[in-house]
């Protein structure tokens, strides 16, 4: 009697998971977001640049505002498995620095403005590492290029990692917020639609 309830339970205890895991697989299979992020690697580059600008031109020239619209992002994700969510997101931003010139007295000479434009095109996996019937805790990384626009068009690597997200709402809708670093930004959040 003894080995017989030992058998039963082990085979409740494998069989629980891949019940579980089988109740997910019925879920929703496909994940289209958008969202908006700020304080990305972009506005970094333009305060960055008004802090070089200052130094090189001797003080005669001086970072006055930095205008930015943040990052506006578009994501499309498809479930893998249980906890792995693979697809790609594009995302656009445009940073304005706006510097002060000065003449030896001190006196304003005039105002310029530097304008970069970015989008942004990568591939994205995103892993569940909590996940109820309404909510779920994940990580997400991202990788792939981002190009500027204007006088000079060049492409180079860019990056999104969030160690932290947040998920919430009902089956199908939800609402979401990201901690991270990266061209989407330190925090961003938005909605998104499960199908």
């Amino acid at each position: 009697m003894k080995k017989l309830l030992v058998v039963l339970m082990s085979l409740a205890i494998v069989g629980a998971p891949s019940l579980q895991a089988r109740q997910y697989n019925e879920g929703p299979r496909n994940d289209i977001s958008a969202s908006y992020g700020f304080i990305t690697i972009s506005q970094f580059a333009m305060a960055f640049g008004g802090v070089l600008g200052a130094a090189f031109s001797g003080g005669q020239a001086a970072p006055d505002d930095i205008l930015s619209t943040g990052s506006l992002q578009l994501e499309y994700l498809h479930r893998s498995n249980n906890w792995l969510w693979m697809g790609f997101n594009v995302s656009g931003e445009k940073d304005t620095l706006v510097m002060t010139t000065k003449d030896s007295d001190g006196n304003v000479t005039g105002k310029s403005n530097s304008d970069l434009i970015t989008g942004n095109l990568c591939l994205t996996a995103k892993a569940n590492w909590l996940r109820r019937k309404r909510m779920a805790m994940y990580s997400r990384l991202s990788g792939g290029v981002f190009t500027t626009f204007g006088e000079e068009t060049n492409l180079a690597p860019s990056f999104q990692i969030s160690p932290i997200g947040i998920e919430a709402g009902g089956q199908n809708f939800r609402g979401f917020i990201e901690i991270g670093v990266g061209m989407h930004g330190i925090l961003s959040g938005g909605f998104k639609y499960l199908f």
